[in-house]
């Protein structure tokens, strides 16, 4: 067993040896996962018990239609669409898992109601892991047509996904508990998550994946990235006090046998947000692509319902698509 890091950023959690990596593969040892061949038949072939309310769902994320804050200087989250967001904190602009098009045999139901060119001077692209819901050449290519940022930070070994299609935009690589070389007024922090990485049939967990926390004096944005629930969160909100607004994806989370490992449900993303101490909860990984067997509106409704059953509605935050939220240090 190997530890991998980069020798050359700091490590912030005391102890920390970098990424477990084994046979050609970073592990998350805590709760390994392994995609099974068998698990996915039996959810492809098997019952389909929601397929009648699934179909009969037309719900769709509504979309904001003013893009004039992207020419203010607030501090901001905006959420694109799926796990993408744009995020503006003391005048650094940062964009994370940029996708904007359709997925390989799955159409995009929803689009922020400006093209992608719209979004000028990034200063770091963040990339999360290798999946194609959260890295994807097209729409990074046109990023970088229009935006000449400092770096793209992302996990160790993505150069070798993005290395090619970036122009010479330079790629810093982190392990998990490392923060990247990034200039005052904002330091960003690569963490963990339960998941997975594989681009084709022969990569698996051949790249690190993993999530940012991004902190500034003014506000501090966690991004949980694609992860299913376990004790990271927890682990995070011991390391990290403060966070202001948590990012956790809410959907794509039935069937449980095969979607709890790397997906968090409703119910999941309210324990982590809980786990991370966080101030307020802004839910992503939904209404945008049909990637599982809930019904589209289903993360959307149950999110809603536990918040209001834990007398915490008011920490809970569901933009528009393009919607910009505004970030603060949380007053509690």
């Amino acid at each position: 067993m190997e530890y991998l890091y980069n020798p050359v950023l700091p490590v912030v959690r005391p102890g920390w040896p970098g990424n477990p990596f084994n046979a050609g593969q970073f592990q998350y040892l805590a709760a390994p996962f392994s995609p099974s061949w068998n698990k996915l038949l039996r959810w492809q072939l098997g019952p389909k018990p929601l397929r009648a309310e699934k179909k009969a769902d037309t719900w769709r994320p509504q979309v904001y239609e003013d893009d004039s804050y992207l020419d203010r200087p607030d501090d901001m989250v905006v959420w694109l669409g799926h796990a993408t967001f744009f995020i503006q904190l003391n005048g650094v602009r940062l964009l994370i898992d940029p996708v904007l098009s359709d997925l390989p045999f799955v159409p995009r139901f929803v689009f922020p109601s400006y093209p992608i060119e719209r979004i000028r001077n990034i200063d770091y692209l963040l990339l999360s892991h290798d999946h194609r819901d959260h890295c994807d050449k097209k729409t990074l290519q046109e990023v970088l047509r229009h935006n000449r940022p400092r770096k793209i930070l992302t996990a160790l070994r993505m150069r070798e996904v993005v290395g090619s299609w970036v122009n010479g935009t330079p790629v810093e690589e982190a392990a998990w508990y490392q923060r990247y070389d990034t200039p005052e007024p904002i330091e960003i922090i690569f963490l963990p998550a339960r998941h997975w990485c594989r681009r084709g049939l022969l990569d698996f967990n051949r790249r690190l994946w993993g999530s940012f926390l991004i902190r500034t004096d003014r506000a501090t944005v966690y991004f949980g990235a694609d992860s299913g629930y376990h004790t990271h969160f927890r682990e995070i909100g011991e390391l990290v006090s403060g966070i202001d607004l948590a990012v956790i994806g809410i959907g794509a989370y039935r069937p449980d046998f095969i979607m709890a490992e790397i997906h968090t449900s409703p119910a999941e993303a309210l324990q982590a947000f809980l786990d991370l101490d966080a101030g307020r909860l802004l839910p992503m990984h939904y209404g945008t692509y049909d990637l599982s067997d809930e019904p589209i509106s289903e993360p959307y409704r149950e999110i809603q319902r536990l918040f209001a059953e834990a007398e915490m509605s008011e920490r809970l935050v569901l933009p528009m698509v393009g919607q910009p939220v505004e970030v603060r240090k949380n007053e509690e």
